[in-house]
């Protein structure tokens, strides 16, 4: 990957991440892509034949640094870096076809634990794990072959939670429960 620029570098990541997602769910988690990344948005996920729940940023590494971790950065303008649950970041280490290291972490987690720097109007969040060792961030590590099924656990904890005005909207939902005969 070392002749892969960095915008190619995470459409790879963001390809492997949704590759073993569904290959490690039996093809219960369906990912959705949008057409633009114009906020910080790279995938949505759901329940095959569900809606999505979780929206995820990714972020990929093609190497280690020289001290042997994984850095990935997320620039927002000053304010207005998403803390929800349900907005999760994906770290990967992709040095080639396979992950070799991948870290889930729910937003409100993943900005408490970054190094934060403020520059020019942009808030910069700076990751920094080993893809092998304990650190702060080792409990969430990902076994990539265990990536869809942490991401089942996440989007079920979710729904269970999600308050009923959340999802009304202003004209309002019905909902309606079908009774079997």
């Amino acid at each position: 990957m070392s002749g892969m620029d960095y915008t190619q570098i995470g459409r790879a990541g963001e390809l492997a991440l949704a590759l073993y997602a569904m290959v490690s769910s039996d093809g219960e988690v369906e990912m959705f892509t949008p057409v633009a990344d114009d906020d910080h948005v790279d995938a949505t996920a759901g329940r095959r034949r569900g809606v999505p729940a979780i929206a995820i940023q990714v972020k990929t590494a093609p190497k280690v640094d020289r001290d042997g971790l994984v850095e990935a950065r997320a620039s927002y303008p000053a304010g207005t870096v998403r803390e929800h649950p349900a907005f999760l970041y994906a770290v990967l280490l992709l040095s080639s076809v396979t992950i070799e290291a991948m870290w889930l972490v729910p937003s409100p987690d993943f900005n408490r634990l970054v190094y934060r720097t403020i520059s020019r109007g942009k808030e910069i969040l700076e990751f920094r794990a080993d893809p092998s060792k304990a650190d702060k961030f080792s409990q969430f590590r990902v076994p990539p072959l265990e990536i869809g099924q942490r991401l089942l656990a996440v989007i079920d904890s979710l729904q269970q939670h999600v308050p009923l005005p959340a999802i009304g909207g202003p004209a309002g939902l019905v909902l309606a429960v079908r009774r079997s005969r």
